[in-house]
C-alpha cells in the first residue's frame, strides 16, 4: 500500500504501478484508488503512442482517465482525478531523458471536487494574449508545428513527445509575464550558485524563477528578457519577464515554452503537467469564458478515418449546448465528435464551433497532418504556422500584424516554391513568401512573412493561409480574430 502525504499545491500526487493502490484523504475521508489497466495505443502511420489512458478503481467505481493532451480532470465517485503521464510516453520523451522522474506506470493527481487545481492562489496566465491565439504543443503531444510529424523516421533518432507547454504567438510582440512569484535563479547565461538546473539549463533565451516551495517556472525561447529581471531578485505574479520569441531550440516557430518542475513522488525533480493550471489561470482572469478545444493535432495516412473530438472544450459557468464541425472541403457535421478521411497528403485545418447555454460561441481548429508512410519527398507536405497581434480588444479600423511561415522538412528543399495565399475572412486577400531555415535570410530563403490588415466592421473573422509546395501538396493554417463594437 502506497500512502501519499498532503501536497500544498497541485493536488495529491502519486505514482502507481499496475495493480497498486493508494489511500488518500479527499474531502475529509479516506479514498482508495487502484490502477487497474494501462492503455497506450500506437497509431498505424507512425507507430507512436497517441492517446494513452488509465483504467482506475475509486472505492469500487471503475473509470477511464485520459493522460494529459488537453484533458481537464474528471470527477469519479467524488474524486477529481487526472493522469499526468504514462510510462511509455515518459520513456519516449527526449530520447529517454528523465524529464518526468517517473519510475512506475503512471502519475496521478487528485483533488476534492471543489478544490482549486493549482492552489489557493492560481497561476497568472503567462502570455498576454487571447486563449489559443495560435497553434500550441502541450504536454505529451508529439511535436508538429515545425513539420516534426511529417518526416519518418524522426531525424533526431527518437520519438519526441513534447513536455512542458508551448504557447504559440507573434514573436517580438506578445508580452510574457511571471506566472508565479519567486526568485530569479537563471537569467540567460547566468545562474545562482545553488541552482542545479532543476528547471532548465543555461541558455541565452531563458529565465527560471524558483518559488519558496522549490517549484521552478521556466520561460524559454524569449526574444528578449526584460531589463527588470535581475539574477537573485524577486518577481511577483504578473511582473514582466520578456517578449515571446523563437530563439534557442524553438524549431523556428514563435512560441513561449512554459515549463513547471517540482519534486516528484520518485524523490527527483520532474516536469509538472501544467495544462489544467493554465486553463484555471485563464478562467480566473476571464470568468464566464467559453473555450473551444479541437486539439490535439491528428496524424493519419491517406484514406485513414480520423476522429475529431471537441469534448475537451471548457465552459465556465454554463453548459455547452452544441458542437459543429466545418471541414476544409466545405462539408459540416453536428456533434461533439466527427469522423473525416482524406484522399491526399497535406496539412489540414478543421474548424470546431461550440455554443453554450447562454448563446455564447467560440471557435478552435484541429490540425490534421496526412502524411506518407515512407516520408518520400514527392509525397511529403509542408507545414504552416500563423499568428497575429494584438489579439484582444480589437476595434474596427485597428491595424493588426499577421505573421505566417511555411516549413519544408528534410529533403524537401526543391518544394520550397510558391507563395503563401492569404484570406482575411472579409473578402480581402494577400500573398507572401516564407520558408525555412530562420537563421538564413535572403530573397529566396525567408523566415516568417508579415502582413497587416484592419477590419471595417465588428465580428468574428477566420483568417486562412495556405502554402503549396512544388509537389502540389498544401499546408493550411487558420486563426480566429474577434473585432469588438466601438
Amino acid at each position: 500500500m502506497n500512502t501519499p502525504s498532503e501536497t500544498p499545491r497541485g493536488g495529491h500526487v502519486f505514482d502507481l504501478a499496475l495493480g497498486e493502490s493508494v489511500e488518500v484523504a479527499i474531502g475529509g475521508r479516506a479514498r482508495r484508488i487502484t490502477l487497474l489497466e494501462l492503455h497506450e495505443p500506437r497509431c498505424a502511420v507512425r507507430g507512436v503512442i497517441r492517446f494513452p489512458k488509465l483504467t482506475v478503481d475509486i472505492d469500487g467505481d471503475k473509470a477511464d482517465v485520459p493522460a494529459a493532451l488537453y484533458h481537464m480532470p474528471l470527477v469519479v465517485n467524488g474524486v477529481k482525478i487526472a493522469c499526468s503521464v504514462t510510462r511509455g510516453v515518459a520513456e519516449a520523451v527526449g530520447n529517454r531523458m528523465d524529464v518526468y522522474a517517473l519510475d512506475k506506470d503512471a502519475r496521478i493527481r487528485c483533488w476534492a471536487p471543489g478544490d482549486p487545481l493549482f492552489g489557493p492562489d492560481p497561476l497568472v496566465y503567462p502570455a498576454r494574449q487571447r486563449w489559443f491565439a495560435s497553434m500550441t504543443q502541450m504536454a505529451n503531444e508529439r511535436t508538429y508545428v515545425d513539420g516534426g510529424e511529417v518526416t519518418a523516421p524522426d531525424p533526431r533518432g527518437y520519438v519526441y513527445h513534447h513536455y512542458g507547454l508551448d504557447i504559440g504567438g507573434h514573436d517580438k510582440a506578445v508580452p510574457i509575464v511571471a506566472a508565479h512569484g519567486g526568485t530569479v535563479v537563471l537569467r540567460g547565461e547566468e545562474k545562482l550558485p545553488d541552482y542545479r538546473d532543476e528547471g532548465g539549463n543555461i541558455r541565452y533565451d531563458r529565465v527560471v524563477v524558483r518559488d519558496d516551495m522549490g517549484w521552478h517556472y521556466l520561460y524559454s525561447h524569449l526574444d528578449m528578457i526584460d531589463p527588470g529581471i535581475v539574477l537573485g531578485a524577486q518577481v511577483n505574479p504578473g511582473d514582466p519577464i520578456g517578449a515571446l520569441g523563437k530563439e534557442g531550440a524553438s524549431g523556428g516557430w514563435s512560441h513561449l515554452h512554459f515549463g513547471i518542475t517540482s519534486p516528484q513522488p520518485s524523490g527527483r525533480y520532474g516536469q509538472v503537467e501544467g495544462y489544467p493550471f493554465l486553463v484555471e489561470a485563464y478562467l480566473n482572469e476571464n470568468p464566464g469564458a467559453l473555450l473551444a478545444c479541437a486539439r490535439p493535432h491528428r496524424v493519419a495516412a491517406v484514406g485513414e478515418p480520423v476522429e475529431l473530438d471537441g469534448s475537451r472544450s471548457v465552459c465556465d459557468g454554463a453548459e455547452i449546448s452544441s458542437y459543429r464541425w466545418t471541414f476544409q472541403d466545405g462539408e459540416t457535421a453536428d456533434g461533439m465528435r466527427a469522423v473525416q478521411a482524406y484522399d491526399r497528403e497535406g496539412m489540414y485545418s478543421e474548424m470546431l464551433t461550440v455554443t453554450d447555454s447562454r448563446g455564447q460561441t467560440d471557435v478552435d481548429f484541429c490540425v490534421v497532418q496526412v502524411v506518407p508512410n515512407d516520408a518520400h519527398p514527392d509525397r511529403t507536405p509542408p507545414a504552416m504556422h500563423l499568428t497575429y497581434y494584438p489579439t484582444t480588444q480589437l476595434r474596427p479600423g485597428q491595424p493588426i500584424a499577421f505573421k505566417a511561415r511555411a516549413f519544408f522538412k528534410g529533403k524537401l528543399e526543391a518544394n520550397r516554391v510558391g507563395e503563401d495565399i492569404w484570406d482575411f475572412g472579409d473578402g480581402h486577400t494577400a500573398t507572401s513568401r516564407s520558408a525555412e531555415p530562420a537563421r538564413i535570410r535572403s530573397a529566396e530563403n525567408l523566415d516568417f512573412d508579415e502582413r497587416w490588415h484592419a477590419y471595417d466592421r465588428p465580428g468574428r473573422y477566420i483568417v486562412t493561409v495556405r502554402r503549396t509546395g512544388k509537389n502540389g501538396l498544401t499546408a493550411t493554417a487558420q486563426v480566429k480574430v474577434e473585432v469588438m463594437k466601438t
